[in-house]
């Protein structure tokens, strides 16, 4: 339960985010998915049904027990993370 609160409110707050409007938009007028393990995804918009093709969500972990999430506007995009040593 507790993973599929983050997971919906990291993905969430990175489209809210990404789209530059913030809190503006009620978080009830959008839906990603949530379920531990499932892929991130933008599942429903109210207004605009058609963004939900348009918009990459991908989720990030971080470090164990922490979530975190990426959103962008389009397909054409790789990430690339990487893991630094301390020194």
């Amino acid at each position: 339960r507790k993973e599929g609160f983050f997971n919906c409110w990291t993905r969430k707050e990175a489209y809210i985010k990404a789209e530059g409007k913030g809190m503006s938009i009620p978080l009830s007028a959008f839906d990603v998915s949530l379920t531990p393990g499932e892929p991130a995804a933008l599942l429903r918009t109210q207004n605009h049904p058609q963004e939900t093709s348009r918009w990459s969500l991908q989720a990030l972990n971080p470090a164990p027990s922490y979530a975190a999430a990426l959103a962008v506007k389009g397909h054409d995009w790789e990430l690339k993370c990487w893991q630094w040593a301390p020194m």
